[in-house]
């Protein structure tokens, strides 16, 4: 998958300036699932419009550049089409956790548990953004159109994902308890 994949995704779904798709990746739920910076997104729209995947209808604001509302086009839908029909391999784990783990006993044991620690936090809190993402989608399933059931079940998949690592989080924390005993 591409980065120009989920920006399709997201403008598939409704139109949106730039500064609102690099702020799903940021704070929303494209950020779940793939990271882009700003400066990422900024420089793929012009790409996607120059390929004809997207155009833009130019908004003037007073005192600043127009502001740009971007929209999938047919040539987008269909390379965005063509992309979801296509199978899909799971993503290598790269996790520097996992890594630390390697080599982890060349450190003292409270260097790793506070690594953990953090992690326990840092994914506890994603847990939750993401729960509040989901919040309208889980209370209205039965009156959602089918955009948004594929939303709502991708959105659960980020938050059991979350839940594991606490849960793997607090497994770790346990053992290296019992072993520094």
């Amino acid at each position: 998958m591409a980065l120009k994949h989920t920006i399709l995704a997201f403008l598939s779904r409704q139109p949106l300036s730039g500064y609102e798709v690099a702020k799903e990746f940021a704070e929303g739920f494209g950020g779940c699932f793939w990271k882009a910076s700003q400066q990422q997104v900024y420089a793929e729209l012009p790409k996607l419009e120059q390929q004809g995947s997207v155009t833009y209808e130019a908004i003037p604001q007073s005192g600043r550049l127009d502001k740009k509302i971007y929209s999938i086009t047919t040539q987008g839908q269909q390379e965005l089409t063509d992309w979801l029909t296509q199978p899909t391999e799971p993503t290598a784990i790269r996790e520097d956790l996992g890594v630390m783990g390697l080599a982890g006993h060349l450190v003292s044991s409270q260097v790793v548990i506070r690594e953990i620690e953090r992690r326990r936090k840092l994914h506890a809190e994603m847990a939750q953004h993401v729960k509040k993402l989901d919040e309208y989608l889980a209370q209205n399933l039965e009156a959602l159109e089918l955009k948004d059931l594929y939303m709502h079940l991708i959105i659960r998949r980020a938050i059991r994902y979350q839940e594991d690592w606490v849960a793997w989080c607090d497994e770790s924390l346990e053992a290296i308890a019992r072993a520094v005993k």
